[in-house]
């Protein structure tokens, strides 16, 4: 299917939900494997919290892009058919999921009773669960996350240089 000009961009809210994602999920993602190397100590933590905020800001964006696209984000039709419409719904539902899991697994690694900037300390869960189990799973999640948006890139960048049909354009935001 042949994607045509301007009928066929999502709206600005949407684009802008998208790469705010997108733009968060990367620096949260660098933060996570970069820290590690910082010595411990006060930098290292308050990096941490900055993590863990950025983490929440997360949690808003994805809750406002549910309520976004469901109350009154613009919904366009399929860009493929056959094989690589499954490919692409497949890749944005196990996007959507991992997001919600890697978020899902940072609120609850926090909420273990974390120090935001060694001052204020997080409510902490009394739910049995070892933290460190937490914590191996967010970055599970974290990894597949990065992983699986490479690949959703990989597939823009193949629509826009190989099939040249557009549907890269439908999520870049507008010139003006």
């Amino acid at each position: 299917m042949q994607v045509e000009a301007n009928d066929q961009i999502y709206d600005r809210i949407t684009i802008r939900l998208h790469w705010i994602t997108a733009l968060l999920v990367t620096t949260l993602w660098l933060i996570g494997r970069l820290n590690r190397f910082l010595p411990k100590g006060p930098l290292r933590l308050d990096i941490w919290t900055i993590h863990v905020l950025i983490g929440f800001l997360l949690l808003a964006v994805v809750l406002t892009r549910i309520w976004w696209r469901a109350a009154k984000g613009r919904h366009l039709p399929p860009a493929d058919t056959g094989v690589r419409q499954i490919l692409a719904n497949l890749t944005h539902l196990l996007l959507y999921f991992l997001l919600g899991g890697v978020v899902f697994l940072g609120v609850w690694n926090a909420l273990h009773g974390f120090v935001l900037f060694g001052v204020w300390k997080l409510p902490k869960l009394d739910d049995g669960v070892d933290r460190h189990a937490v914590d191996a799973w967010h970055n599970w999640f974290a990894n597949m996350i990065m992983a699986v948006a490479l690949f959703h890139a990989l597939a823009a960048w193949f629509h826009k240089a190989v099939l040249k049909d557009g549907v890269l354009g439908r999520m870049w935001p507008a010139k003006g």
